[in-house]
Order: C-alpha cells, then sequence, then structure tokens
C-alpha cells in the first residue's frame, strides 16, 4: 500500500488541502471542529508528513538552529530542553551550533552555516547575540533571528531575564543574613550578564549605605574550574569572606568543592550561592541557594517567537524598542548553603 498524502487527507476530511496544511502546521486560523476532523482522518489515514518533500516544494529545511558559546553546559541544556519543546510542537527540527564569539572568521563561518542547511532562522545565546557584523549580515540576507539577553534591546526581537535585579536581590538577602564581607566572582567579561550581574551586586550594597571590598571580587569565567580558582583566592586571603556569591551556579559548585577542601563548614563558616537554578544544584551537599531563572521557558519563548515570525518568510518584521522586550524576572531559592552571619 502507498503511504497516504494530504490529498488522501483533505478527501477523507472533507477539506481543501489547505486546510490540512494549516492544521498541520499549527495556524490558529482554522476552526476546532475542523481541525479534529482533519486530525482524525490524519490518525485514520496513519499521514506522516515528508519533511524532504515540503523542504523542497517551499524552499525551506524546517530547521531551525541555536549558535551558542557559552561554558556553562547546564545554562545550555536547559535552554536548548526548552527550544526543543517548542520545536517539536510545531514541527521543526533544532541545529545546535558551537561557535566561538572571539573568532575572526565567525560570520563568514555563518554564512556557510545559512547556505549549506538553508535554515530558516536562528536563535543567538549570549554572547553570539552581541556580535554586530553577525547582525549586520542576517539583516542583510532577511534572515530571521530571536536574541536572547542582549546588551542592545535596540536590534530586532529579544528575551531574556533580569540578570541586574537577580544579582541585586541575592545580594540584599545575604546583607540581611548579616554578611558585610562577601565574596563576588563575576562572569565572563565577553558577556553582558556578567556586567549586570556585577552592578546589581554594587547597587545592592550602595543602597545599604555599605561599600564594596573590592579585594573581594575575583573574576570568574562562569565555569567550574573558574569558580574553584577564584574561591582559592578568596578563601586564602588574611580577611576571609564570610560568603561568596558566584556570578552562576557552575561557578558556586566550584566554590563549594573549594571550600570543602579548606575544611571550611557549610553554611556555619561559609554561605555559597550563585544564579541559574541548574539541576546540579540539588544533587550536591549542602544544596545551593540561587537565583532561578526560568531558562527552560526562555527558550521556549524563544523558539515560539521565531517560529511564528517564519510562517510568513518574506514578511518585514519591526525592530522592538527596548519596551517591548520580554524581560524575565529571577526567583530566589534558598536552600542549605546560606544562614546568618553570626
Amino acid at each position: 500500500m502507498r503511504a497516504a498524502t494530504i490529498i488522501d487527507v483533505a478527501k477523507h476530511a472533507g477539506v481543501s488541502k489547505k486546510t490540512v496544511s494549516r492544521v498541520i502546521n499549527n495556524e490558529a486560523n482554522v476552526r476546532k471542529e475542523t481541525k479534529e476532523k482533519v486530525q482524525a482522518s490524519i490518525a485514520a489515514l496513519d499521514f506522516k508528513r515528508n519533511p524532504l518533500g515540503m523542504a523542497l516544494a517551499k524552499n525551506r529545511s524546517f530547521f531551525i538552529a541555536l549558535l551558542s558559546d557559552n561554558p556553562s553546559p547546564g545554562y545550555l541544556m536547559n535552554l536548548q530542553k526548552g527550544i526543543l519543546q517548542s520545536c517539536t510542537e510545531q514541527h521543526m527540527g533544532l541545529f545546535l551550533y558551537d561557535c566561538s564569539y572571539r573568532s575572526k572568521g565567525l560570520v563568514p563561518e555563518i554564512e556557510d552555516l545559512v547556505e549549506n542547511t538553508l535554515v530558516d532562522g536562528l536563535i543567538l545565546a549570549p554572547p553570539i547575540c552581541d556580535k554586530i557584523e553577525l547582525l549586520e549580515m542576517l539583516d542583510a540576507r532577511n534572515i530571521k533571528y530571536i536574541r536572547i539577553g542582549p546588551k542592545d534591546l535596540e536590534r530586532g526581537e529579544s528575551i531574556g531575564f533580569n540578570g541586574m535585579k537577580s544579582s541585586y536581590d541575592m545580594t540584599n538577602y545575604l546583607l540581611k543574613l548579616n554578611h558585610r564581607d562577601i565574596g563576588f566572582i563575576t562572569g565572563h567579561p565577553d558577556q553582558e550578564s556578567a556586567r549586570r550581574s556585577e552592578k546589581g551586586f554594587r547597587q545592592a550594597f550602595k543602597d545599604a549605605g555599605l561599600e564594596v571590598d573590592e579585594s573581594l571580587v575575583v573574576q570568574g569565567y562562569y565555569t567550574y574550574q573558574s569558580g574553584i580558582n577564584a574561591a582559592n583566592t578568596l578563601l586564602n586571603k588574611e580577611k576571609r569572606p564570610t560568603a561568596i556569591f558566584a556570578a552562576n551556579d557552575e561557578m558556586a559548585v566550584g566554590v563549594l568543592y573549594e571550600a570543602q577542601s579548606h575544611n571550611l563548614r557549610i553554611p556555619n563558616d561559609l554561605s555559597i550561592c550563585g544564579i541559574d537554578d541548574i539541576s546540579i544544584t540539588t544533587k550536591v551537599w549542602p544544596n545551593i541557594t540561587t537565583m532561578r531563572h526560568p531558562l527552560l521557558s526562555i527558550g521556549y519563548q524563544a523558539a515560539s517567537l521565531l517560529i511564528d515570525r517564519l510562517k510568513d518568510k518574506n514578511s518585514t518584521i519591526p525592530a522592538k524598542g527596548p519596551n517591548d522586550a520580554t524581560i524575565i524576572d529571577g526567583e530566589l531559592v534558598i536552600r542549605d548553603s546560606t544562614s546568618k552571619h553570626k
């Protein structure tokens, strides 16, 4: 028996081929009764879409790509899960493409990716989202893209979280626990999120009428090893901090490791906290206090927004201003790694 076609489904359901196509592509302008009738016919005929045939017919690949250069595997895993969930619901494929923000050949590399895969659109994770030459190339080629957490909110559409507020709230929480000697491990200097988190940390001190001890602000790179290295620097100071706030959870776990190698009791001798709420924060002991960033939701929304824009490939999507960017606040999650300083 030959495989059922979209024409067979249309005849079986008593609707047009166009209507079947709208149902398959999850378009909104289909009545509920018609949608249910088409879905019943699809099930009865065991209809399967032919992705290659659709791609050739519409000159599309039905794939989007996530471009990333992020040293935190936990961050990327949650982001990818959200993107993939949206892609699955909307019958799109996903390319995961790891690239280097600092590479001189980044722009031609991505141009080759677009040409060789016919990828329909791109999600740009930080810091790739801030590569101006890349954005100019994509705009010139009319390639749709969504940026996650960019520095400049006025170019294209974006979605992200309020990193400055998250850092402010976490620092304020530590200050309320009577910590004053707070070590802060900054994020990767290439990423705007690092500047936002440090700004929030400093603002919380300023609003409390306190001064930051600059000797307790140490460079990190969003990696587990950089958390270990920064913690080693902080814990070997003559005036040791009573709390260490790392700008992401990967580094916070590194701090936990190093603190325990110094025979410190957590949180009695040292409070530790981070940002993101990746899964490893509840797989170590003590569980780590963090600011929960809804990375899965951010990935899902970014993919859904991009796919909506791709439904009309030739439309001109106006750039959104800063008031239209989607910004999501974090949530303080208090666990066992922090306590009041006596």
